[in-house]
């Protein structure tokens, strides 16, 4: 299918907020620093198909209602899930990686989260949750691939990226319908959109100004956008439609 791109940006503003035991305060106070927003889809959602866990009794067990595919995931008011937001043309400066790592766990036969974001050098947490073997393997385009088997339930390994790249595919080989995309940047200014299309992102240290905005899909690909950020504040809407309706 092709798709069209509909974006709407919205910079919000400074408000009330309630006193210390529930009065309304009337003081002027700054918006948080963060941009919020969500993404949606408008179009056609097709289901969902099933899983074969048969090939591992684990997966089988573990899993009593099946699992089904990733994919167009669309939850209340037609949120989207899973969508990657980052912030372009932030100011060329080094940014602290991150002491705490990432984590992604290999849990119920897949992969959480199973869309993530990290800054380049910062580590990554490597978990296995199930009493089965999984495989981790990583293949990026600019990065060091990376491919370790996990058969032990509890196990922990980390690793790094130090290469800015996008859409970084993880998969495990024993399982082939587990897989997860990891985003590696420069610097802190990401999100990804939770299961009903909403997103936070901070925008801590950010200077005011207007900003391109990028998102990604692991079926509808990317887009941009722009948006103002004033007072760390903004508001980014975006819907994705499919294009030919109405």
């Amino acid at each position: 299918m092709i798709f069209s791109i509909v974006a709407a940006l919205v910079v919000t503003s400074p408000m009330a907020v309630p006193g210390l035991f529930g009065e309304e305060s009337t003081e002027h106070v700054l918006a948080p620093a963060s941009m919020t927003g969500v993404i949606t889809f408008d179009g056609e959602v097709p289901e969902l198909g099933g899983l074969d866990l048969s090939p591992d009794p684990f997966c089988v067990d573990g899993n009593p209602a099946g699992l089904r595919e990733h994919g167009l995931i669309v939850g209340a008011d037609d949120g989207l899930a899973n969508v990657f937001i980052q912030l372009t043309g932030v100011p060329d400066e080094k940014y602290d990686t991150p002491d705490e790592a990432v984590t992604i766990d290999q849990r119920g036969c897949r992969y959480f989260p199973h869309v993530f974001g990290m800054m380049k050098r910062q580590d990554i947490k490597i978990l296995n949750s199930d009493a089965t073997l999984h495989n981790i393997h990583a293949v990026p385009r600019e990065n060091r691939e990376f491919n370790v088997g996990m058969p032990n339930k509890g196990m922990e390994i980390e690793k790094t990226f130090k290469k800015v790249e996008d859409a970084i595919l993880i998969k495990c080989d024993v399982h082939p319908w587990m897989k997860a995309y990891a985003f590696c940047l420069e610097h802190p200014y990401f999100a990804v959109t939770d299961e009903n299309g909403k997103f936070e992102l901070g925008t801590a240290g950010l200077p005011d100004g207007n900003y391109g905005v990028k998102i990604w899909h692991e079926v509808l690909g990317t887009a941009t956008g722009e948006v103002s950020v004033s007072g760390g504040a903004a508001s980014f809407d975006h819907e994705w439609k499919e294009q030919g309706e109405g």
